[in-house]
């Protein structure tokens, strides 16, 4: 198998890899649904952390909630 054989191959499983996560991420995630309400402080923070940290709101309470439960 040469270079360019190996990466086509090495990309379409990466491909595959990240659709599948994509197809069980919304599989997941669309039931569901909560909403937060909170102070102006608070949701400042929780705005500055993620634009900070390049991530959504979503993963940010994903994450929280996942490690509070755990």
């Amino acid at each position: 198998m040469n270079q360019d054989e190996f990466a086509n191959s090495a990309r379409e499983e990466v491909l595959k890899e990240l659709l599948l996560r994509r197809q069980q991420r919304k599989k997941d995630l669309n039931r569901n649904i909560f909403s937060v309400r909170t102070n102006d402080t608070l949701a400042a923070k929780i705005k500055n952390h993620c634009k900070e940290n390049k991530i959504s709101f979503n993963s940010f309470f994903n994450t929280l909630l996942t490690k509070f439960f755990n």
